[in-house]
């Protein structure tokens, strides 16, 4: 949780940390008055932060390390640079799909790839590599996959729209699934209730923000998501376009 004093406290994914220096990164898309304080800050400007919360990435427990798929929609890459540095330390190879709207909104493509991992970029506009989603890039990742090989995982961060289609892709391949989720959250510990995804009180402050889809199923994932004052908003009409909301 990312506090701007006098301003707001808002929930961030880390894309990039140390632990030796304390260096923490953060990607910042400028949405809201948080957010645009956030791009005012300069060298010296007070933050405060807590953290880290909730649950992250699970990498699978085989050895020797094998191969991962990670699968990022807009800002959604963040959080997966993260898990790639982690990765690729550890011995994982890794096959990064970054996605957005256009070439100027993908993030991360040579950070990701001066970490090791192999990248597809996609842009609906197609601007930049493979026209489409994010989840047509995961598509051909899968499809194109030779047959002695095979993902142990993917990890995947981005739009709801995107991750509900992202699901029956990867699903189909038989390939063990994360997702993070993006709700609405003020205390970030489990308290107030505003990130609860259904009715036995899963948070995805506490519980999440990174789930197994197999867990999702009975949940409000891709179906709705509570507003600032807790009340639920409807999901479905924002199913087709996969890029509208980020991460």
């Amino acid at each position: 949780m990312v506090w701007v004093p006098g301003v707001d406290e808002i929930p961030m994914s880390i894309s990039a940390a140390d632990p030796a220096s304390g260096f923490v990164e953060f990607a910042v898309t400028c949405v809201g008055e948080a957010t645009t304080q956030l791009h005012k800050a300069r060298p010296g400007t007070l933050l405060g932060l807590r953290g880290p919360l909730g649950r992250g990435f699970t990498l699978p427990l085989v050895k020797p390390p094998g191969l991962l798929l990670l699968v990022g929609g807009g800002c959604g890459a963040a959080p997966l640079l993260f898990a790639a540095q982690y990765a690729l330390r550890g011995g994982w190879k890794v096959d990064a799909v970054i996605g957005a709207r256009t070439k100027g909104e993908l993030l991360y493509r040579r950070r990701f790839q001066l970490l090791g991992a192999r990248v597809l970029s996609v842009t609906e506009d197609g601007s930049d590599g493979l026209t489409g989603t994010a989840t047509d890039g995961a598509r051909q990742c899968l499809e194109t996959l030779p047959a002695n090989s095979r993902y142990a995982a993917c990890f995947a961060c981005g739009p709801e729209p995107m991750l509900v289609s992202l699901v029956r892709v990867v699903e189909h391949y038989r390939v063990p699934l994360q997702l993070s989720l993006e709700r609405y959250m003020k205390c970030g510990v489990g308290l107030c209730g505003h990130c609860v995804i259904d009715s036995k009180g899963t948070r995805v402050c506490l519980e999440g923000p990174v789930f197994d889809a197999a867990q999702l199923r009975k949940t409000d994932f891709g179906r709705s998501e509570r507003d600032a004052a807790g009340q639920r908003q409807s999901l479905l009409g924002k199913q087709k376009g996969a890029s509208r909301k980020t991460q």
